[in-house]
């Protein structure tokens, strides 16, 4: 890939465009599959890809392709140029060079090592160890592994140029409960960077514990009430609420954080980090999908905003410094805003401290509908399921319920963060406790 971007930069060069930049990738990885102790599914894949972006004229334009041969790539960039022409100038700038390192590698070097059998041999005690946990795991319905290894180059006409490994390595489960008439699922998943630390026995456990703690679940009667979310929860909801702190949407005026930077935004219980430097962050990089190096940035601290998430162009819209969040969803898409590694910075807690600081409180261990957040008003509505708890002793599993509010009054009610951190991707969070919100059921 080396070559063929040298090759790519000279047929730049012969065609006389003088601001551009390579984005290139390759990678492999495998998932398998299992269900009732046989193997479902085995898949490998290979992909390799090469993205340019030109700047003519003040005109940006932008091809990929898949095909990494020679012709292929000279044909992309003869796209990139045409399709220049179409584009209304505008401020565009390519990063220059800078050095920048990640304290651990990013990469596992035993990956090709590894043999099928062995990952076969992982999904297969994932499914084995989550059906053994509790007699009441009626069926898994399906119990994964995968993988992956993916190289990152990158060069452009400031010569800035870089390239680097990462591996990633996952197990989910998905699995059904059930005890006379009542019925609940139950999942888990765990990402890590190098196989030796993957434990499928945590991941079994976790996914069989959540769906048998809710049997026999049912509404409570429409109150407010202390509420915890668990760790997984409100990484979900953090991931959520994330669009509304990256650069694009706050000069689109879509975000509801869009005029408050350093104003009060959440209790000062609350920091948020974005942080590329974490070895379990599956976001975890030394430069961002531009070139621009990255660092460990406080979005949230003591409950002030005091960054938002921006690339090159946003930035420079915006008036602020880059801070190496120019991220690619895929070769065929454009750098973006975008996330490293969300971190929600843990408390001194344990769960079950958490749980009995309040007189009574309900533990939301599952939620539907997150994604629904409203980033620009902060209204939600979520659908839930969890404990309830007085004086730090279980009561009964509760489901069929909403929670429902506007996500200000829900940052400013945090009122104690746990130790606990799960990862979830690349986002990381423990378990927070809020002060009260209206839980809806009966």
């Amino acid at each position: 890939m080396v070559e063929l971007i040298e090759k790519a930069a000279n047929i730049l060069k012969k065609l006389g465009v003088e601001k551009y930049d390579i984005y290139a990738v390759s990678g492999e990885g495998i998932t398998v599959e299992v269900k009732n102790g046989t193997v479902e599914k085995l898949k490998s894949s290979q992909r390799k890809g090469v993205a340019i972006r030109v700047v003519i004229d003040g005109k940006l334009g932008f091809a990929y392709t898949n095909d990494t041969s020679e012709d292929g790539v000279r044909i992309a960039i003869e796209c990139a140029r045409d399709n220049a022409q179409s584009c209304e100038p505008d401020e565009y700038t390519f990063s220059m060079p800078s050095e920048n390192k990640v304290d651990f590698p990013l990469a596992d070097e035993e990956f090709e090592r590894i043999p099928v059998e062995r990952k076969i041999e992982l999904a297969l005690e994932l499914e084995e160890r989550a059906r053994n946990h509790d007699r009441r795991v009626e069926r898994v319905r399906k119990a994964s592994y995968g993988d992956s290894f993916t190289t990152v180059y990158y060069y452009n006409s400031n010569d800035n140029a870089f390239s680097y490994s990462t591996t990633n390595y996952w197990l989910s489960i998905l699995l059904a409960a059930k005890e006379g008439e009542s019925s609940q699922i139950g999942w888990d998943y765990q990402n890590k960077r190098y196989f030796s630390e993957l434990n499928p026995v945590e991941v079994a456990v976790g996914a069989a514990s959540s769906a048998v703690e809710l049997l026999g679940a049912k509404p409570m009667k429409t109150r407010r009430i202390p509420v915890i979310f668990k760790n997984a929860v409100f990484a979900e909801l953090i991931e959520a609420l994330s669009s509304a702190f990256l650069g694009h949407n706050v000069l689109r005026r879509k975000s509801l954080f869009a005029d408050k930077l350093s104003h009060e935004i959440a209790s000062h219980a609350l920091n948020l980090y974005d942080d590329p430097f974490q070895k379990d962050g599956t976001g975890s990089a030394p430069y961002d999908d531009e070139g621009t190096a990255t660092r460990k940035k406080a979005i949230i601290e003591r409950g002030v905003l005091k960054n938002f998430l921006v690339d090159l162009y946003t930035s420079k819209k915006l008036g602020l410094q880059p801070t190496g969040n120019g991220i690619r969803p895929g070769i065929g898409s454009l750098p973006t805003c975008g996330i490293t590694n969300l971190v929600v910075e843990r408390g001194a807690l344990g769960l079950e401290e958490l749980i009995k600081t309040p007189k009574e409180v309900l533990v939301i261990t599952d939620a539907m509908g997150i994604h629904t957040i409203n980033p620009i008003s902060g209204e939600f509505s979520i659908g839930i399921s969890g404990v309830y708890f007085h004086e730090g002793e279980r009561v009964a599993p509760v489901s069929g319920m909403t929670v429902a509010g506007n996500i200000r009054e829900l940052l400013n009610g945090i009122t104690e963060v746990g130790a606990d951190l799960k990862w979830l991707g690349n986002v990381c969070s423990p378990s927070v406790l809020v002060k009260e919100l209206t839980v809806s059921g009966e």
